[in-house]
C-alpha cells in the first residue's frame, strides 16, 4: 500500500523552484553588498594613499565617487531584492522571511561605515605630518 500525499508532485516541483529561485535572490543580494561595501570602502583607501600625493580636491572627488557607486549599488539591489522576495510571498505565497532584516543590517552597516570614513577623513586632513614642520 501506498501512501496518498496531500500535494501532487508537480506542485512540490513548483515549491522546490520557487525556493531555489529565493535562495539564488538571497546570494545575489549578499554578494552586492559585498561588492558595494568593498567599492565604498575602496574610497577610503583612495583617500588615505593617494590624499599625500595628488591634491586634496581630486583624492576627495575620487573618494566621493567610489563612495557614491558603491552605496548606489546597494540601494538599487536592496530594492530589487526586496521586490523579488514580495513577490514570491504575495504572488506564490512562499513562505520566506521578510527583507526586513537585510534592511536593517544595511542601514546599520552603513551608518557605521559612513562614520569610520568621517573619523579616517577627519584625521587625515586635520592631524599635523612630521612634513607640516
Amino acid at each position: 500500500m501506498t501512501e496518498n500525499n496531500s500535494k501532487p508532485k508537480s506542485e512540490d516541483k513548483n515549491l522546490l523552484a520557487l525556493q531555489r529561485t529565493h535562495m539564488a535572490a538571497e546570494r545575489t543580494f549578499q554578494a552586492t553588498l559585498r561588492t558595494g561595501f568593498a567599492i565604498a570602502g575602496a574610497g577610503t583607501v583612495i583617500v588615505t594613499i593617494l590624499g599625500q600625493n595628488w591634491p586634496e580636491w581630486l583624492s576627495l572627488l575620487l573618494a566621493g565617487v567610489f563612495i557614491v557607486v558603491g552605496y548606489t549599488m546597494i540601494i538599487i539591489m536592496l530594492e530589487r531584492y526586496q521586490k523579488t522576495v514580495n513577490n514570491l510571498r504575495v504572488d506564490h505565497d512562499l513562505d520566506v522571511m521578510s527583507p526586513r532584516y537585510a534592511i536593517v543590517l544595511t542601514i546599520t552597516l552603513q551608518v557605521a561605515l559612513a562614520i569610520v570614513l568621517g573619523l579616517v577623513l577627519f584625521d587625515l586632513f586635520t592631524l599635523p605630518t612630521p612634513f607640516d614642520g
